[in-house]
């Protein structure tokens, strides 16, 4: 049980850095990832609009997964965003700056599918990296 829900974060992940079909699979249709804008819907629709506005605003995403902790219900994953800032968006002009980002994520897995998300990471140092001068 625990390797299976590792491994639906782990195509989770596959998922909201592809063309996003297929997503209603892998999350429930309550699904809420608390570090989401308010406005975002549940389930499959807020994830398809949460990702659509990143890839937005960043380019060459990839997610580089560096270990995956699961007990119970709950799976934490550890991984770093590697991105391109390329977009309008989040209040910063783009520069074409590369993005490293750490991050933590917690899920709770139901029923063979995401319920809910919960992330860290440092905003600030997001921020700097997209700011930076070229």
């Amino acid at each position: 049980m625990l390797e299976e829900n590792k491994s639906i974060v782990r195509r989770y992940y596959e998922k909201v850095l592809g063309d996003l079909s297929g997503i209603e699979d892998i999350v429930a249709d309550t699904f809420v990832d608390h570090h989401f804008p308010p406005e975002i819907p549940a389930g499959a629709e807020g994830v398809r609009k949460f990702f659509t506005f990143i890839g937005g605003v960043f380019s060459d995403m990839r997610i580089e997964i560096d270990f995956l902790l699961a007990e119970g219900d709950k799976v934490d994953c550890h991984f770093v965003l590697h991105a391109r800032h390329t977009g309008e968006g989040l209040g910063v002009a783009p520069r074409g700056n590369a993005i490293r980002l750490p991050a933590i994520s917690t899920f709770r897995v139901a029923d063979g599918k995401l319920a809910e998300g919960w992330e860290i990471f440092d905003s600030g140092s997001l921020m700097q990296q997209m700011q930076a001068e070229g």
